[in-house]
């Protein structure tokens, strides 16, 4: 699709209308199309954000606590003050409605953005999405300085080379730990990530929130130009004792402005025995590199529960 204009919401919403550049969806949405066309996500993957933005990722997130408390969503640990990073503009993630997954109702938290713009879908293209859980990734708990990167009930050691991240993509979950490596501009970089689930919002038991984390993954806005997923696997596994179920699928893109292809994906939900959520993990690393994705393989084989 080449021509801006309005269009049907891609994500679904009914009776809303979003703006088409000829090259990204808007952030925002109307019920009155045909007015001027507001701004649209131009980025292509992780942005750093001014002081402004800064200023209002704090009135923000002191909001978004008060509402989680609120939820209940409690681990082993007291929820921290929050550490907020660098705050991108809203976008709207979902996952397939096609498949067989529990009637989620979105929720009146404010969703914060993932750090890539939506996928670029022509409306001919566009399927319902159903909305994807929102969550708080940057609500954080203390953690020890030991070399590994902690969240949501699972670790992992820190990579050497890889820097530390806001989690803000994974606006789902909570609890969000995320290291980063820079692939290719523009801003086209590696993640590893672990957080928490809440059993609340439909990661009910490990196969099925595997499932629905990989599409809000795909459907997020972190993959620019989505072309196709090739599953390698889904399988039960076991994690430091605990049982859980790993996905991997290798997701496709075809952007002009890359030379890269997609990634390899790979998503661990673990069951912590706890009642009220579940552990993530999630790895995305460039299709084709050996290098990252025995990286990746090294940090899941290395992954322990808190």
């Amino acid at each position: 699709m080449s021509q801006p204009g309005w269009y049907p919401d891609p994500a679904g919403a009914p009776n809303r209308y979003r703006y088409w550049d000829g090259h990204a969806w808007s952030p925002e949405t109307t019920d009155h199309p045909g007015g001027a066309s507001p701004p649209t996500a131009q980025s292509t993957g992780r942005r750093r954000w001014g002081p402004v933005i800064m200023v209002i990722a704090a009135v923000v997130v002191a909001v978004l606590v008060g509402v989680v408390v609120i939820r209940g969503l409690q681990t082993d640990r007291p929820v921290a003050d929050p550490d907020p990073g660098p705050l991108p503009s809203s976008t709207v993630s979902g996952w397939d409605d096609s498949s067989a997954t529990p009637t989620l109702e979105p929720s009146n938290i404010p969703s914060e953005a993932p750090s890539r713009p939506l996928p670029t879908a022509t409306p001919s293209e566009a399927r319902p999405l159903r909305p994807c859980p929102e969550g708080m990734p940057i609500s954080r708990q203390p953690y020890p300085s030991d070399g590994r990167m902690h969240g949501g009930g699972l670790s992992f050691p820190r990579v050497s080379g890889w820097d530390d991240a806001s989690g803000l993509a994974y606006s789902w979950a909570y609890d969000v730990g995320e290291q980063s490596i820079p692939v290719e501009s523009p801003d086209w970089y590696a993640n590893l990530v672990v957080g928490a689930l809440f059993t609340g919002d439909g990661f009910d038991e490990p196969k099925r929130a595997a499932d629905l984390v990989m599409q809000c993954v795909i459907t997020s806005g972190l993959y620019p130009y989505f072309t196709d997923r090739e599953e390698v696997w889904s399988k039960p596994v076991t994690v430091d004792g605990h049982s859980a179920w790993s996905i991997r699928a290798k997701i496709l893109i075809k952007d002009p402005k890359l030379k890269a292809k997609g990634d390899t994906v790979e998503v661990i939900v673990v069951d912590t025995d706890s009642p009220e959520s579940l552990a993530m993990f999630i790895g995305q690393v460039n299709l084709g590199d050996t290098k990252l994705l025995r990286t990746l393989d090294s940090t899941i084989k290395n992954l322990r529960v808190e």
